[in-house]
């Protein structure tokens, strides 16, 4: 199995530009985040079987739920889920660093592995799809980011055109930071729908047998279990149940127990 490897540096850097991003512009990551982080590090560098890379990934996930959250923090738990034989839930992780680093070739070739090989990366593309051809070109948060640069230049350049010669060229400016922002703004509410109101899923078991409702008593929903690393989007939950939606178009319900969701 090849998986390609994280920069520690990059990792080490996005960590630190998280926790500037939750704790303020002058706050540096606490000195146990980065042990933990280096903790992982080392954890995967000497890990000798599977027990020891779930261990590496347990850490990383002490991180995440902190709050800082980063590409290359779920790109190397990912590699870690990889290793510890646990393809589901690598999957997962490989799609969520997906919204952060969209153009990343290596995060693409772990995720085609964790796939398979006749497996495709990207579904089915919707018609928004087509109109936002760019957004797998910036990451969610850079959307976010690039809006609130363009609406400030923006506001700037409307202020320079009422006092400022020649008025002209600066509201023309303006105008055009305009239309920019309300572009990219579209495309990063685009980004929040997909990746914050929907939530997806993926079976973590070797066999999870879906059913036509949310009990055991229920008759299985196909005729052979869902294998792992089947992918979904949550349509309902109730109680320990998860109704779910397949690429097909197939709904069923399985129970929670034996999948992530995110």
């Amino acid at each position: 199995m090849r998986l390609y490897a994280a920069s520690k540096t990059v990792v080490l850097l996005a960590l630190a530009a998280c926790w500037t991003a939750v704790g303020g512009c002058s706050a540096a990551p606490p000195g146990d985040l980065v042990r933990t982080y280096q903790r992982a590090l080392e954890s995967f560098d000497q890990a000798a079987g599977p027990e020891d890379y779930l261990r590496c990934a347990v850490l990383y996930q002490e991180i995440l739920d902190r709050g800082v959250v980063s590409g290359a923090l779920l790109y190397n738990q990912g590699n870690a889920y990889m290793r510890a034989g646990q393809r589901g839930r690598a999957i997962a992780c490989y799609r969520r660093a997906l919204a952060y680093r969209p153009r990343d070739p290596q995060l693409r070739a772990n995720l085609q592995l964790a796939l398979g090989p006749e497996a495709e990366i990207q579904g089915p593309r919707g018609v928004l799809d087509y109109v936002f051809f760019w957004h797998d070109w910036v990451s969610y948060p850079g959307k976010v980011r690039a809006t609130g640069v363009l609406a400030g230049t923006a506001f700037m350049c409307g202020i320079l055109a009422l006092f400022v010669p020649p008025r002209r060229v600066f509201r023309r400016a303006a105008w055009a930071a305009l239309v920019l922002t309300v572009t990219v703004a579209a495309s990063a509410t685009y980004d929040w729908h997909r990746f914050e109101q929907i939530q997806r899923g993926v079976v973590v078991r070797a066999e999870v047998v879906a059913r036509k409702g949310n009990g055991d008593s229920y008759d299985p929903a196909f005729t052979e279990p869902l294998k792992e690393g089947a992918e979904f989007r949550v349509v309902e939950r109730r109680g320990a149940w998860l109704q779910i939606q397949l690429g097909g178009g197939q709904t069923a319900w399985v129970p929670d127990a034996g999948v992530t969701t995110y």
